[in-house]
């Protein structure tokens, strides 16, 4: 055991005195935030910009209808959409002029309107991009809206009147947690479970990558013979795990004190924010034990890749199904988060390599009952325990072997040695 101790305590004083472990720790969770909210922050900027739309209007009367349906603007006081008229026969005479205008710029898109909208409501969309789905979104609505009004006029109905008869709905959602009633917005529960989930995932992967490179380093520089020469492979991979995961551990703790200070200071000049943001205790205990099932599963088999290879071009291409098991849960984590009382999502929560990921999402979704989160608990454990009696045996062997990577035969003769 005083081994092991030995082996942690070189393993965690190398990783943390660095200036890679401080850079991670406090630009980690900014890292993570940005890579999240950045998308957003770049759909408000694109949606304070001005759009010109050339518009050809065959049916003769859609400009002033589509200016007043458009007639929001920016911050800046300019239209956010605003429709230049072109007229039908010169856009036939000149379209490659028009065209130039859409690569040149001066319009973002071109909108032609046919004679027989009413009849087949459909129109042309020409841009240099048609990626823009706001805006997509926002011409298809506005048309909508232009269409029906007509076709009540013509029918004999007013518009307006029908128009004032008509509400949209707005829903408050209330979320039922143990018996209690939490007033939970979409928006809230989305991005408590996405800055979770992201922070549990790249931890896993950083730290399991970690163990892997540190393997193939000693290895490399032959440092390795010299730790076996005062120890065994067992207590060598013990520690490394050890070692490496309270790095994780104590990462963990400073930003959850940078969070509490956070939270503190936001709290102090934004009062009302205390009801949007509820992190309990019991989420924080199974966010540090989901990430150590986690740790343990993928970095032993990643501890075993690294004792597999001489150097880290071979162990990518090997490490490529380990980092899959770590992928698929994430990607499933999606549909996950839309619904995760479906049977799939109760069943893969207790699948080992799916679980730290899939059940702790679930905690924190609905909180599902205690006997599944054991029964998860236990199931990993065990596994946990195979992986190292496994990778324990691969290891022994691997971390002495140079040169040609060896073939599954003959990892297969490493794990039947005794």
């Amino acid at each position: 055991m005083k081994k092991i101790l030995k082996i942690i305590k070189r393993e965690f004083l190398t990783k943390v005195i660095t200036r890679g472990f401080l850079i991670a720790t406090i630009l980690g969770p900014v890292l993570i935030i940005g890579i999240m909210l950045l998308p957003a922050y770049f759909m408000t900027v694109s949606s304070e910009t001005p759009v010109t739309i050339g518009l050809v209007d065959q049916a003769s009367d859609f400009k002033e209808k589509l200016d007043d349906i458009f007639s929001d603007t920016l911050k800046s006081g300019a239209q956010r959409i605003s429709f230049v008229t072109i007229f039908p026969m010169e856009y036939s005479a000149e379209s490659e002029k028009y065209k130039k205008l859409l690569e040149e710029g001066t319009l973002n898109a071109i909108l032609i309107i046919p004679q027989d909208i009413l009849e087949f409501p459909s129109v042309t969309y020409i841009a240099r991009t048609v990626s823009d789905l706001e805006l997509m979104q926002r011409l298809k609505n506005g048309l909508s809206i232009v269409i029906n009004r007509e076709q009540l006029r013509r029918a004999g109905l007013d518009p307006d009147q029908i128009n004032k008869m008509t509400r949209d709905v707005s829903i408050q959602s209330i979320k039922i947690e143990r018996g209690e009633e939490k007033e939970r917005g979409f928006d809230q529960e989305y991005m408590s479970a996405l800055i979770f989930l992201v922070i549990l995932y790249m931890t896993i992967i950083v730290y399991g990558s970690s163990i892997m490179r540190s393997v193939i380093e000693e290895k490399t520089s032959r440092i390795i013979e010299v730790l076996l020469s005062s120890t065994n492979s067992f207590q060598l991979m013990m520690g490394k795990l050890l070692g490496v995961g309270s790095v994780g551990l104590v990462q963990y703790v400073i930003w959850g004190v940078m969070a509490l200070l956070a939270f503190m200071i936001a709290t102090t000049s934004i009062p009302g924010i205390s009801d949007y943001i509820s992190v309990s205790p019991s989420l924080i205990f199974y966010f540090i034990l989901f990430f150590i099932i986690g740790y343990f599963t993928f970095s032993t088999l990643y501890a075993a890749v690294g004792a597999l290879c001489s150097d880290m071009q071979d162990a990518q291409s090997l490490s490529t199904p380990v980092t899959l098991l770590v992928v698929l849960p994430f990607m499933i984590s999606f549909m996950v988060i839309r619904d995760p009382t479906t049977d799939i999502a109760r069943i893969l929560s207790l699948v080992p390599f799916f679980t730290p990921l899939i059940m702790f999402l679930r905690i924190l979704l609905i909180h599902p009952p205690a006997w599944e989160i054991g029964l998860s608990i236990f199931i990993n454990v065990l596994t946990i325990v195979g992986i190292i009696w496994l990778a324990g045996r691969i290891y022994r062997v691997g971390i002495l072997m140079y040169g040609k990577r060896p073939t599954i035969p003959e990892i297969l003769k490493w794990i039947q040695y005794r």
